[in-house]
């Protein structure tokens, strides 16, 4: 198996994100995107102002939190989703 990111990937950018202390969360840093992810909210955005959040959003099945995306597969039928709670049994997805 690859190594798995251990902070999340941008899901637009498939760049691994970086620790944004504001949000207490991590920053995709390509310019001009503005995806965010922290335990608490998952995955969300800026735009306009507002903070949207995808319609897509997973969370874990043992404890609920909000998964990251840790490795993107190029047809995205195998992607991997980890859970971010170290105590968690099902960290793997």
């Amino acid at each position: 198996m690859k190594h798995l990111a251990p902070v999340p990937l941008c899901p637009s950018h498939n760049e691994r994100m970086k620790v944004n202390l504001t949000f207490t969360g991590y920053s995709c840093p390509s310019g001009g995107c503005s995806v965010t992810y922290t335990e608490g909210v998952g995955y969300f955005r800026f735009v306009n102002g507002f903070q949207q959040r995808p319609p897509n959003v997973r969370r874990c099945a043992g404890c609920n939190v909000h998964l990251y995306l840790a490795q993107r597969d190029k047809a995205r039928s195998e992607d991997i989703w980890l859970c971010p709670n170290k105590e968690c049994s099902a960290r793997h997805v």
